[in-house]
């Protein structure tokens, strides 16, 4: 009920950007042309134009989703700049495809739409906004909605009510522990006998019984009391309380089912991810190829062979495969140090880095006597990690994705820090660009967990950007 009007609400935005765009374009006609020329011109080609504006009004509502945009906001000057943030984006994706693909569309009418659509966006959905407002205040829309457990989950619940643009009215509480005092303006009226008497001032009440910690018995009797007065009721599951971040419900038929939340990265999601790795993977090491000739050049003339470093490494669900890399140590050097520093680094939860810097990256240590001058040149700017293009061509590793596990890591692993191996690891990752050094190994877990069971392509997208800084600046990843 309350998931689907948001998301209702949202497409409800989306068409609403695609009407001000409409009307921003039209307007940078009207002012870039206004003789008709071009106008004349576009009507000659009606499947070209229909095909340019499908494209861009695509565009711009990817990109504002890309964005967030479509989150609930105030309306003030932090939407203002949002819209401008993600029209910019947009206007500069639009001009580049119509290069591509050689759309007939003029450059300054696209600029011009962008400065326009500001407005525009901000404008329609003010109107938008305020629609919905008045519409969902009408009694025969709102509906009444009682919260029962004055609690830590009834707050949050009360706060994601208030929050978003929803058909609730939110009345208040029930409580039969209450102290009398209310949440966010909102009365506590009482225990929950006093339920009837709602029912009966408001028609059309429903309940949210948000008591995870009340017992079976206790959930049960709330219900028949719901039944009995005719009130539509939802409940907060039992489970909740000892799982409070970690359970997803999901449907099996009409059986509705609980569990443990678990990588994202499957079936479907699974086919795109690998599809967007081989593509961007195999342009990546195309592109870099000159710089990979190089590295190998050096090392071979500074060091000598081998050029390549590799290692087993532990991957998707625990199966082992050889990692890539470009030579960065001495040839004589052993894994004796860093067997030491994977023991402490994981048992005590310390800092990642044995370094004398806060700017060195996850999981090296940046002060160790075995890595060569021009390995250092190398980790620097992370150019020894490109041999694993490879590693995600052959299928082994992931663009984005957990840090790759080390064989005897993996012997101070809890059985939480083992859903790491849930999804394939990958050449960068939310840890990666969320602290860096700064990270103990729970962090790493813990960001880790987050982006596997929170993953979308936009996300890889988001983190690969955020990740092409920190390869500049020369930090290392």
């Amino acid at each position: 009920m309350f998931v689907s009007e948001v998301h209702k609400l949202k497409m409800l935005f989306a068409t609403s950007d695609i009407v001000a765009l409409a009307l921003a374009f039209v307007c940078a006609l009207a002012i870039h042309d206004p003789s008709g020329t071009m106008r004349a011109r576009m009507l000659e080609h009606p499947a070209q134009v229909t095909l340019g504006w499908v494209v861009v009004a695509i565009v711009w509502v990817l990109v504002f989703r890309f964005l967030d945009l479509y989150r609930p906001r105030s309306g003030g000057i932090e939407e203002v700049m949002s819209i401008a943030k993600g029209s910019a984006v947009a206007a500069l994706v639009t001009i580049t495809i119509g290069f591509l693909i050689r759309l007939d569309v003029s450059r300054e009418t696209v600029v011009i739409a962008y400065a326009l659509s500001i407005g525009w966006v901000f404008a329609v959905r003010r109107l938008l906004r305020f629609a919905i407002k008045r519409f969902y205040a009408k009694a025969e829309v709102a509906i009444p909605l009682i919260i029962v457990g004055l609690n830590r989950v009834g707050r949050y619940l009360c706060d994601q009510v208030l929050d978003e643009p929803t058909h609730y009215r939110l009345l208040g509480f029930l409580d039969d522990a209450g102290d009398g005092a209310g949440y966010r303006g909102l009365p506590l009226y009482g225990p929950t006998e006093r339920l009837d008497e709602l029912a009966a001032a408001h028609p059309c009440l429903e309940v949210l019984i948000a008591l995870p910690e009340a017992g079976a018995e206790r959930q049960s009797a709330l219900i028949r009391m719901c039944e009995q007065s005719r009130i539509r009721w939802s409940i907060v599951p039992s489970l909740f309380g000892a799982m409070a971040s970690s359970l997803r419900v999901d449907l099996i038929g009409v059986i509705p089912v609980l569990g443990p939340r678990g990588s994202n990265i499957e079936g479907l999601n699974y086919f795109i991810k690998r599809s967007f790795d081989l593509v961007l993977g195999s342009m990546l090491l195309l592109i870099g190829s000159p710089l990979m000739a190089l590295a190998a050049v050096a090392i071979l003339l500074t060091d000598g062979r081998p050029i390549l470093f590799r290692q087993i490494r532990v991957g998707i669900h625990g199966r082992p495969f050889e990692l890539l890399k470009f030579r960065t140590m001495r040839r004589e050097g052993g894994d004796g140090v860093h067997r030491e520093f994977v023991r402490d680094w994981i048992r005590s939860g310390s800092k990642a880095s044995h370094t004398k810097s806060d700017d060195s990256p996850v999981f090296k240590l940046t002060d160790d006597e075995r890595i060569t001058w021009i390995g250092r040149w190398l980790r620097r700017f992370s150019i020894d990690e490109l041999p694993q293009l490879v590693n995600v061509i052959r299928g082994e590793m992931s663009l984005i994705g957990p840090r790759p596990a080390i064989p005897y890591e993996l012997e101070h692993y809890q059985p939480i820090h083992r859903r790491r191996l849930d999804a394939l690891p990958g050449l960068t990752g939310l840890w990666q660009v969320s602290g860096r050094s700064r990270l103990s190994f729970e962090d790493m877990v813990r960001l880790d967990l987050q982006y596997l069971e929170n993953w979308s392509l936009a996300t890889d997208i988001k983190i690969l950007v955020r990740t092409m800084p920190e390869l500049l600046r020369g930090s290392g990843l």
